[in-house]
């Protein structure tokens, strides 16, 4: 009985090398982090960075060799214990090195969106990468466990001789349990202050938890009369979506035309001109052009949403809970349309057979092919073979959304038009000083690749004489940014500037004058304007809409935009992006601004966000205060 006990007490000593290890590396990753974010340096606020960062990963790492600590109480075999120890701790370090990377590029952790696309089914068709990056990524994670497995074996051979009488282990733990105190207790207290350059801190963590008390502060009679933003985003689950806030009233026309809107992922607003779409930019000739025109979102989730829904991109998950489907949908059912989808990537990642055409029957889930480039060709094929064969007597609703920039790609024989091109995309391999030009061209080569698609699926509705009475839309989910502001940002859903919200939009009908427009819009004003100019609806745009027809100037001094997890609030020439605990004042360049949101900005913000929801939203702050600038500002 001896020897078990022996080695049990063998195995323990190994795990607390191992985890002080994990936690060592853990430290030393999260570094990584600090390189994108401007965090408040004062004596006191790192403090409080240290012992935040120290308490969350005492507790990850911990956490993280769970498994194998318990396998070492219950069953202590060295052959099971110690490899997966090992892999416990390579995969924890792997995620956050992993984690670091995408906060680095997207300024947001691994979080339930990314996970829900990760997972939804359709992860190849979603993220599609080089082998390049596949390999580096490999050579990585093979250096992790590599690490892991050397100093495994290390502190195996360290304990293999009788326990040593050591106040290390004491210390060890005083430090690690102070820091665990130390931070949930600040950060209590700074929760309940509202006191910035505490809470922006743990916005750098992955998995965070901080703990509060403001419930328990309040019963106990204190008083917090402080600003708190994060109180104003209600938890949707205790909500109802009230869309439409009343039925629509419609006369339905003679004769409904029919309705084709192509949407290209990730086409930013500088995207369109006769080099690089010159077929789309023929056709708009033909149009109204809007040249100021915004996305509701920064991704493509909450772009698409906004597009259809006309309503803030905040209400997503309530609409995806109950499946609602927007009023657009509803009507072209009581008018008998026969919809269609033409999707590139898969209709359920992000969760559109759920939403946007959740009650339309047999729709078409998915593209042919082995690329985006390959599903964009089928889908192009798809509704032209669907134009051939479609009931010449009933009205059609159709949805192309091209994928191919949203991946760069296009047809390795595909004549591409711009040079130099990068010959893949590393997302790896990108900062602040990597030349954008190679990787912009290859962008516009995709874009113009779309562009031809377009083309053909323009041409068969007009040799097929369909232009005579159907209205098309031509416009995208959001931009594509190439560290245009020197910022090192990259892609999308990332921040709200123009260069990923800003998107082109164009209008065509039978009759309708072309013409261009230079006032701002936003996806909000698109539905409306069918619905009333196409589809004989005179229901008030409020009840529906946070928009109005394209065609009216003003009214859009708020614009709410989102993304996966945060919103931001356009005002002029202000963007506050509202994160859990205080908002980020910046410019349409990104640069921080000293300045204040007035009060009536944000009450109309608020208004929009809650006026489809039952229940009521709290106000944000007490009569006659505006509000701060917040956190990343100093």
């Amino acid at each position: 009985m001896r020897p078990y006990v022996d080695m049990r007490a063998r195995l323990m000593r190994w795990w607390g090398w191992l985890w002080l290890t994990t936690l060592g590396l853990l430290l030393l990753v999260s570094l990584r982090y600090f390189e994108v974010i401007d965090l408040d340096a004062r004596p006191a606020s790192m403090l409080f960075r240290a012992s935040m960062l120290v308490a969350h990963f005492t507790t990850f790492a911990a956490v993280s060799l769970l498994p194998a600590l318990a396998l070492v109480v219950a069953w202590p075999r060295p052959r099971i214990a110690i490899p997966l120890g090992v892999l416990c701790g390579a995969a924890a370090v792997a995620i956050v090195l992993i984690d670091t990377q995408v906060y680095q590029l997207y300024r947001f952790h691994i979080n339930a969106g990314v996970l829900n696309l990760l997972f939804g089914g359709a992860a190849g068709e979603t993220f599609v990468f080089s082998a390049a990056m596949y390999a580096q990524a490999a050579l990585i994670a093979a250096a992790i466990l590599a690490v892991f497995g050397v100093a495994s074996s290390w502190f195996w051979r360290r304990v293999s001789g009788p326990a040593q009488r050591s106040p290390l282990p004491m210390i060890i733990t005083g430090v690690a349990t102070c820091a665990l105190l130390t931070f949930h207790s600040i950060h209590i207290w700074a929760d309940a202050a509202s006191y910035e350059p505490f809470l922006e801190q743990t916005e750098v963590l992955p998995m965070r938890y901080a703990a509060t008390a403001k419930r328990l502060l309040r019963a106990q009679g204190v008083n917090l009369n402080k600003l708190q933003v994060a109180d104003t985003d209600v938890a949707q689950a205790n909500r109802q979506l009230t869309y439409p806030l009343q039925p629509l009233s419609c006369r339905p026309p003679e004769k409904p035309p029919n309705i084709v809107v192509i949407a290209i992922d990730s086409w930013r607003f500088d995207a369109l001109d006769a080099r690089v779409t010159p077929n789309i930019e023929r056709f708009a000739q033909r149009s109204v052009r809007f040249m100021d025109h915004y996305s509701g979102g920064n991704a493509t989730r909450i772009g698409m949403f906004s597009l259809f829904y006309s309503i803030p991109g905040t209400y997503w998950h309530r609409a995806l809970a109950e499946r609602r489907g927007p009023v657009l949908i509803d009507q072209l059912a009581r008018l008998h349309y026969d919809v269609q989808v033409f999707r590139s990537a898969p209709l359920y990642s992000p969760e559109f057979d759920r939403t946007v055409f959740s009650q339309v029957e047999a729709v078409r889930m998915r593209s042919e092919g082995a690329s985006p480039d390959a599903w964009d060709r089928d889908l192009t094929n798809d509704f032209l073979a669907y134009l051939g064969e479609r009931e010449q007597t009933a009205p059609f609703f159709a949805l192309l959304f091209y994928d191919a920039p949203h991946s760069f790609a296009y047809p390795d024989d595909y004549p591409a038009p711009f040079a130099p091109a990068a010959p893949h995309v590393n997302y790896l391999q990108l900062d602040r000083d990597t030349d954008p030009l190679p990787l912009l061209n290859r962008y516009r080569n995709s874009v113009h690749y779309v562009d031809s698609l377009v083309g053909e699926a323009i041409a068969g509705l007009e040799s097929r004489g369909l232009l005579e009475n159907s209205v098309v839309i031509i416009t995208s989910d959001h931009g594509q940014e190439f560290n245009d502001n020197g910022q090192n940002y990259w892609g999308h859903a990332s921040n709200f500037t123009r260069f990923q919200t800003a998107v082109p939009m164009s209008l065509y009908a039978p009759g309708l004058e072309p013409r261009v427009f230079h006032h701002r819009t936003t996806h909000f004003d698109v539905m409306p304007t069918v619905l009333r100019d196409y589809l004989g609806c005179d229901t008030p745009f409020p009840a529906y809409s946070v928009g109005q027809p394209l065609d009216e100037p003003g009214g859009r001094e708020i614009i709410v935009m989102s993304e996966y997890a945060d919103f931001a609030i356009k005002h002029g020439n202000q963007i506050a992006v509202v994160r859990k605990h205080g908002m980020e004042i910046r410019d349409e360049d990104h640069l921080e601004l000293d300045t204040r949101l007035a009060p009536d900005v944000i009450a109309g913000a608020l208004e929009q966000k809650a006026r489809f929801v039952s229940g009521d939203l709290r106000p944000l702050q007490r009569p006659g205060e505006g509000v701060g600038h917040g956190a990343g500002t100093h």
